[in-house]
């Protein structure tokens, strides 16, 4: 995956385990986690590539037949696929298994009967993503997507009408309403949750890491 200048580690919005408890808390506080999950199949459909979607469908079978990082590196051959569409069959493929990985330990902790087993095998899985690739890669990888499907046009528009804080706010109640904007506002939304999502998870699990064996 190409590194990108707009989502380098040093752009970040999150730089700290404390920032990053702090996003996760307030996603899992909002009932993120659906929405986060829905963004990512609307971007499948959107995209509208058969070999794509099959690949997406066979992922379970392909991460257990090869590396993840041969997968995110498009090191395989399936079907035709390009090394393009089984990148991104990994890259989507690794989000949602993160989204899953959290907000599942996160519903077990709300329940008094809390599996400890289905805790640690969803940190051992969602660590085994984190040391394949990194948070930058993901978000600029995801970017590049996004981009192809709304425009350069586009973006540069949205940047432009981001610099309103409450840009937002009057897209979705409809005041000052930009025909234009409205046709990708959702997915441009749910860009920022995802992004917020990726860089938190990948600080929360690496310190986590750290944190266990330290005890060890």
């Amino acid at each position: 995956m190409k590194d990108n200048k707009h989502f380098s580690k040093e752009k970040q919005l999150v730089q700290t385990r404390e920032q990053a408890e702090i996003a996760l808390g307030i996603l899992v506080q909002n009932s993120q986690g659906e929405d986060l999950e829905i963004g990512i199949f609307r971007l499948r459909d959107q995209l509208n590539n058969p070999k794509l979607s099959k690949l997406l469908d066979n992922y379970p079978n392909l991460i257990q037949e090869y590396e993840l990082e041969e997968l995110l590196a498009g090191n395989i051959d399936f079907k035709n696929a390009s090394t393009q569409d089984v990148k991104t069959a990994g890259l989507l493929s690794c989000i949602l298994l993160l989204i899953h990985f959290y907000f599942n330990d996160k519903s077990n902790n709300r329940v008094e009967s809390k599996f400890e087993t289905d805790e640690l095998d969803n940190f051992n899985s969602a660590q085994y993503i984190i040391n394949a690739t990194t948070s930058e890669e993901c978000i600029n990888e995801l970017f590049l997507l996004i981009l192809s499907i709304v425009g350069i046009d586009y973006f540069k528009k949205y940047q432009e009408n981001m610099k309103d804080p409450d840009f937002v706010l009057k897209q979705t109640l409809g005041f000052d309403s930009d025909p234009d904007m409205d046709v990708h506002i959702d997915m441009m939304v749910w860009f920022a949750l995802v992004r917020l999502f990726i860089e938190a998870i990948f600080i929360y699990y690496e310190s986590d890491y750290e944190t266990k064996n330290d005890q060890l």
